[in-house]
């Protein structure tokens, strides 16, 4: 099999492993849009790495991570603290609300976990010699074969 078509069946496996998380989906009530787009996927993680690092996210912080509108990145900020995956509340200056990470936003990042696995393990399966390979070879084609 050549190198490139090993590397888009592992790119399909990658993607597909956002199909672990239909049960967990369905529990949590968390709509379709919000997990299988990838700029609310981004949205997902620029709000984990920041309640991470500091304990908290501001909306701005998400507002500027993708081309969503501001409106659908407050929808979605909306959406999370109604299903009370975060706390919002005031800081220093009352006019900008921070968002603070509950026990139920715990809950779904471990489950998402399963995907973290499928995903790393389509990585792995191509070994680190292989993708080198392919990143060179996508680097330098002239030509699609």
């Amino acid at each position: 099999m050549d190198l490139y078509d090993e590397f888009l069946k592992s790119a399909l496996k990658h993607e597909g492993s956002r199909s672990a998380l239909n049960e967990n989906i369905k529990q949590l009530g968390i709509p379709d849009l919000y997990v299988y787009d990838s700029r609310y996927t981004k949205l997902w993680l620029v709000a984990e790495i920041a309640t991470r690092k500091k304990g908290y996210f501001l909306s701005a912080e998400l507002r500027s991570q993708t081309n969503l509108s501001d409106k659908s990145v407050e929808r979605f900020i909306k959406f999370l603290t109604q299903k009370g995956f975060f706390k919002s509340s005031f800081g220093e200056d009352k006019r900008v609300k921070i968002y603070f990470p509950s026990k139920v936003y715990t809950k779904h990042i471990m489950a998402t976990w399963p995907v973290r696995v499928l995903q790393i393990e389509s990585m792995l399966d191509l070994g680190d010699s292989k993708l080198k390979k392919i990143k060179q070879y996508l680097k330098t084609s002239k030509n699609y074969s």
